[in-house]
């Protein structure tokens, strides 16, 4: 994992993987998205002075109307590229404590999949590179 005070960024993100009771993670399709990679995890910059911890949390309730708690932080990786600048993205993984997920959220429709069967991401290689060390992680558990 990379630690922030390695590494030179302009700003914190979170990405947050939102594992449900039923084996699935909750992803939001923005509005506009593309066909061929219609899905996005709720991910945002964190707010002036806002920790990244405490960002993953008000970005899913903002994005999927979703209560959650974060179990632990998975990844920790320096993203260039982004619309605002170099990024230092922190990815969560979650779990669902209350809420209501939103059929017509800021960023589209949130939804639960199950995990294995995620379709492509509309958004930056962020949330990608989120999800896929997410997986194999998982994978490695699993075995």
């Amino acid at each position: 994992m990379v630690r922030a005070a390695d590494a030179t960024f302009d700003y914190h993100g979170a990405l947050v993987v939102v594992e449900t009771e039923n084996n699935e993670i909750v992803l939001i399709h923005p509005l506009g998205g593309p066909d061929h990679s219609p899905a996005s995890l709720p991910s945002d910059p964190c707010l002036n002075g806002e920790e990244p911890q405490i960002a993953a949390i008000r970005i899913v309730k903002e994005k999927t109307g979703l209560d959650v708690e974060i179990s632990r932080e998975f990844t920790t990786f320096i993203q260039e590229g982004t619309p605002t600048g170099t990024m230092c993205a922190h990815g969560y993984v979650a779990t669902v404590t209350g809420g209501e997920l939103l059929a017509d959220g800021p960023e589209g429709a949130a939804r639960p999949i199950q995990s294995m069967s995620c379709p492509p991401f509309s958004s930056a290689n962020c949330n990608r590179r989120t999800l896929e060390e997410y997986l194999r992680q998982r994978h490695a558990d699993e075995r």
